[in-house]
């Protein structure tokens, strides 16, 4: 388009598009970028850094899940846009080595000498003696320099000090050699490199609970963080529980594939930003000893099933926690274990799709929300389908939920727990993460198993309760989606 073909309002509006990339990040990543796609995510970012150059906060640290876009905002944009602002300032970006670390530095270097960049601050351009991709400056003096991790920053000061990727894989994550290395760099060189008033910039997906930020933040509590899950595991302000942090991108049905391939440590460290600390764990991924669901309904057994509803909220749909336990001759407990989001009326019915199923022999709830919710709604239920299931008030003696929880760990040590494949993920991740778990629901709830599954001595002819059944397993998942 020539400047004869603009029209004074198209003037006027790429006039005001200009002042406001200047002054805000967000709309020179825009303005740069022209097909760029802002979540809500982003823009949170945008005004914490935003928040930096304005010497408002000293020390950010930004955990996101990979291909989130934390890295072209943090390492590219941000630096050219202050830049724009701050010519004469000094940044050095570091990453786990320094090819990344220069890749980021063409990529920064490429949008101050763009023509956008010159429509917005015609005043700073690139030095003609100092234009390389790792180490270039601004015709002011600002300077840019890219480093590796555990490289040195010798007479170089910065302004604002960005890490970028301090490991760049699962091995480095766990090496106590590279642990000891990317810590010793932050305090030897990092933190002594800025000047009065600078501030460092931490960008990283949480590996393991002794990678580089979980090591600074033991002895440091000074940090800003932006901590923010693949997947919610509570309601934030912009989406709920159980929503995905960029839906666009990547739905709720590719992140829990993703889920389900990695695992839950690895999902729970990259994706939830939530690193599992083996060295305190309380339950390990060792204890967790599996049988099929085949196997199970092979075996003489009798069932029972206990849920650990949300205090309070069960009229509305809530996540629930369930646990279904069978109970074989030896005594062993052979669970399905998962959460669920039910309102009142979905439970209930669930109470008899589960005695069709599995013919439990008894359902334990928590005592007074079992009274004071669901038994009008289920006494009437049984009444209209003349059918009668037993359900029984639970009350733990042990009032503190981390100390019954606490209370499975020698039944798991002593093998004494088995979990039916395909039926216990959302068990496994709250255990795994045990006491740091956003959610207990489902270990509450198998928790609540001591107080119902311990069969009395001689009545083993009982457990011929499954004897007839059907060939053809039916499970919850197949008729009403209950499970993962």
């Amino acid at each position: 388009m020539t400047n004869s073909s603009v029209s004074p309002k198209e003037a006027k509006q790429e006039l005001a598009k200009r002042e406001l990339a200047r002054r805000q990040l967000s709309w020179f990543t825009k303005y740069s970028f022209d097909d760029y796609r802002e979540n809500w995510h982003h823009r949170l970012i945008f005004d914490k850094l935003e928040a930096v150059e304005r010497g408002e906060i000293k020390k950010l640290m930004i955990f996101v899940p990979p291909r989130h876009g934390k890295s072209e905002i943090s390492s590219i944009n941000f630096p050219a846009w202050f830049f724009g602002r701050n010519p004469k300032k000094s940044i050095i970006a570091s990453s786990y080595n320094s090819d990344l670390a220069v890749s980021f530095g063409r990529k920064a270097r490429n949008i101050v000498d763009s023509a956008e960049y010159k429509n917005l601050f015609p005043g700073v351009t690139l030095a003609e003696d100092s234009k390389a991709a790792g180490q270039w400056n601004t015709n002011h003096g600002g300077e840019y320099t890219a480093v590796g991790i555990g490289g040195g920053a010798t007479g170089r000061g910065a302004d604002i000090f960005i890490i970028d990727d301090p490991v760049k894989d699962k091995q480095e994550a766990e090496s106590a050699v590279i642990q000891e290395r990317n810590i010793g760099w932050y305090r030897s060189v990092a933190s002594t490199r800025l000047t009065p008033g600078g501030a460092i910039v931490v960008i990283q997906t949480r590996w393991h609970d002794k990678d580089l930020a979980g090591q600074i933040l033991e002895t440091e509590d000074d940090w800003e963080i932006i901590s923010l899950p693949a997947i919610a595991e509570v309601d934030e302000e912009f989406r709920k529980a159980g929503e995905a942090l960029w839906p666009e991108q990547y739905s709720l049905e590719e992140l829990q594939k993703k889920k389900k391939d990695l695992g839950t440590e690895l999902w729970s460290s990259l994706y939830q930003q939530t690193p599992i600390n083996e060295d305190s764990q309380v339950f390990t991924r060792a204890m967790f000893k599996k049988r099929t669901l085949e196997e199970v309904m092979r075996l003489k057994t009798r069932c029972f099933v206990t849920i650990d509803p949300a205090p309070g909220k069960t009229e509305n749909a809530d996540f629930i926690g369930i646990c279904i336990n069978f109970v074989d001759v030896e005594g062993f407990w052979n669970l399905m274990a998962y959460r669920i989001k039910f309102d009142a009326y979905e439970l209930i019915k669930m109470f008899f799709k589960l005695n069709s199923d599995y013919h439990v022999e008894k359902f334990g709830i928590e005592k007074g929300l079992y009274k004071d919710v669901l038994k009008p709604f289920l006494d009437r239920e049984m009444i209209t389908r003349n059918k009668f299931i037993t359900v029984e008030e639970l009350d733990h003696e042990q009032k503190n939920k981390h100390l019954r929880i606490k209370g499975l760990q020698p039944r798991y040590e002593a093998g004494g727990i088995f979990h039916i494949e395909g039926y216990t993920a959302d068990l496994e991740e709250e255990l795994l993460r045990f006491p740091k778990a956003a959610k207990d629901d489902v270990s509450d709830a198998t928790a609540y198993q001591s107080k119902l599954a311990e069969a009395p001595a001689g009545r083993r002819e009982e457990l011929e309760v499954f004897h007839h059944r059907r060939e053809t397993i039916s499970t919850v998942r197949d008729d009403t989606g209950l499970m993962d």
